[in-house]
C-alpha cells in the first residue's frame, strides 16, 4: 500500500526508535525541573500527540481569525496529471513522491498568484490565507488538499478560475481530479471537521493500517503534512513563549498573534531574547517582561552515552584552560576595557587599577529608538539637581529629530537659569 514494502516498514521502524532513545536519554538541567529532550519536541513521528494538539490549534485559531475578518472557508482537491502516475518495468514509479509534491506546490504558488488573488490581497490588505495538506493514493502518488479563505463575493470567480487553470493542457487534470467545495453541512461537522479529517489521517493509529501505512509514507519520501500561509505567528516564536499566555487567554495562538504584529512583543538582541511590553493594571504603568532569553549555559547531559559524557567533560576542561589563558592575557594589559551594555542604555568600563566599574556617559545618537525613550525618561523623571543640563537637552533634542517627541530644538549653551533651574 502507498508504494511502502516491509524492508521500508523495518528501516523506519530502526530510525525512529534510535531517535527516540537518544532524546530521551538527553536531559535540560533548567532551575526547578529535569525534563528529557523528548517531552520538548514537537514532531509528528516522535511525540505525536504534542504535535496533533499544536495543529489542531494551528487550526481553530486560523478557522476564528478567518471568521472574524468575514472570510468564507473553501476546500480544494488537486490530483497531479496521469504522467505522474506512469511506472517503469519495475513497478515502481517513474517521478518520485518527493518531486511530484514539489510539483503541486509550485503549480498551487502560480495559481494563488493569479489577478484574481492579486486583487483580493490588494483589497484586504494581507495575502491569501490557507493551510493544505498532502495524501497518498493508493499507488503512492501524492495529490494536495487545500482550505483557503476568502471573501464571499470572490468564491464563485476563485472556482471559475480554479477549473479553468488546473483542466487546462498547462496542468492537464481532468475535471474529475479537482474539487471545489464551498458549501457546509453545520450538522456534519462543517469546515473545521472537514480539514481536520483528513488532517487525522496522517498521525499514527494502530488499529488502522490504512492510516499507519501513510506514516511510512510522509517518513520514507520526506514530505511535510501540514504547511499554512504566514497568517499566524511563526512557530519558533509561539513555542518560545506560550507559557506565559496559556492560561491567560483562551486562544494563546491567537493572542500570541495579534501581541506579535501589533509590536508587543519584540524580539532583540539580534533575537536572542523576547521581550513583551503590556499595561499592568495593578500598578497602573506599563511594564516590560523577558518571555525568553537565549541560554547558552543550559547542560544537556545524553545518560546513555558515555562518550558523549567525555566529550563533553574535555569540552568543560578546554573551556576552563581558555579562560584562565584569557585572564592571563587580560592582567598582562590593564589597560583594556570590559564594556558592558544594559538594557537601560548605560554602559560601563572596568577600572583595573582601582578594581571597580566606572560609569561612562551615553551618547543618544547611538541609542536605538526604544533604547533613547527609555534613557530620556529616565532623565526626564531624575532629581533635577543631579541632571547635566546640556547632557538632558542633547538627549531631549535626538528625541525630537527622531520624531519621538514634539518641541523645538534647543541649543546646548543655554543658561541653567533661561532653562528654568
Amino acid at each position: 500500500m502507498y508504494g511502502i514494502t516491509e524492508k521500508d516498514i523495518e528501516i523506519i521502524d530502526k530510525k525512529i526508535y534510535k531517535q527516540k532513545m537518544f532524546l530521551i536519554n538527553g536531559f535540560i538541567d533548567i532551575p526547578g525541573s529535569n525534563k528529557n529532550l523528548l517531552d520538548n519536541t514537537y514532531s509528528a513521528n516522535l511525540n505525536p500527540k504534542k504535535y496533533f494538539a499544536e495543529i489542531n490549534n494551528r487550526v481553530n485559531t486560523m478557522f476564528f481569525n478567518a471568521k472574524e475578518k468575514g472570510l468564507k472557508p473553501v476546500f480544494v482537491t488537486l490530483t497531479a496529471p496521469s504522467k505522474y502516475h506512469k511506472k517503469n518495468r519495475s513497478g515502481f514509479l517513474k517521478t518520485s513522491p518527493n518531486e511530484t509534491a514539489k510539483e503541486l506546490t509550485q503549480i498551487w504558488n502560480k495559481f494563488t498568484n493569479l489577478q484574481v488573488f492579486q486583487r483580493m490581497k490588494k483589497e484586504l490588505g494581507h495575502g491569501l490565507v490557507y493551510f493544505r495538506v498532502y495524501e497518498p493514493h493508493k499507488s503512492g502518488v501524492p495529490h494536495l488538499h487545500a482550505m483557503i479563505f476568502i471573501p464571499k463575493d470572490y468564491i464563485l470567480e476563485v472556482k471559475k478560475k480554479y477549473e479553468e487553470y488546473f483542466s487546462s493542457n498547462k496542468w492537464g487534470a481532468n475535471s474529475k481530479a479537482i474539487d471545489f467545495k464551498f458549501t457546509w453541512d453545520k450538522n456534519g461537522g462543517g469546515a473545521v471537521g472537514y480539514i481536520m479529517k483528513y488532517i487525522t489521517k496522517t498521525f499514527k493509529d494502530e488499529d488502522n493500517k490504512k492510516t499507519q501505512y501513510a506514516v511510512y509514507w510522509y517518513i520514507k519520501h520526506k514530505i511535510r503534512r501540514f504547511l499554512s500561509s504566514r497568517t499566524l505567528a511563526p512557530l519558533e516564536i509561539y513555542r518560545k513563549v506560550r507559557y506565559f499566555f496559556k492560561n491567560k487567554t483562551p486562544n494563546d495562538f491567537q493572542k500570541v498573534t495579534k501581541e506579535l504584529q501589533q509590536g508587543v512583543i519584540k524580539k532583540l538582541f539580534d533575537n536572542t531574547e523576547l521581550l513583551y511590553i503590556y499595561y499592568n493594571h495593578d500598578t497602573g504603568e506599563v511594564e516590560e517582561k523577558i518571555l525568553w532569553g537565549k541560554n547558552t549555559d543550559l547542560l544537556l547531559k545524553n545518560r546513555a552515552s558515555k562518550e558523549v559524557q567525555k566529550l563533553m567533560e574535555e569540552q568543560e576542561r578546554q573551556r576552563v584552560r581558555d579562560l584562565k589563558e584569557h585572564r592571563k592575557k587580560q592582567s598582562q594589559n590593564l589597560q583594556r576595557d570590559i564594556k558592558v551594555f544594559e538594557n537601560k542604555g548605560d554602559k560601563y568600563t572596568y577600572d583595573y587599577d582601582k578594581g571597580e566599574f566606572k560609569k561612562v556617559p551615553v551618547i543618544p545618537s547611538r541609542l536605538k529608538d526604544y533604547q533613547l525613550m527609555q534613557y530620556f525618561r529616565k532623565l526626564d523623571n531624575s532629581n533635577l539637581e543631579n541632571v547635566n543640563i546640556q547632557h538632558y537637552l542633547l538627549t531631549k533634542n535626538e528625541m525630537i529629530k527622531r520624531g519621538l517627541l514634539e518641541g523645538e530644538i534647543q541649543p546646548l549653551n543655554i543658561s541653567t537659569d533661561k532653562f528654568g533651574f
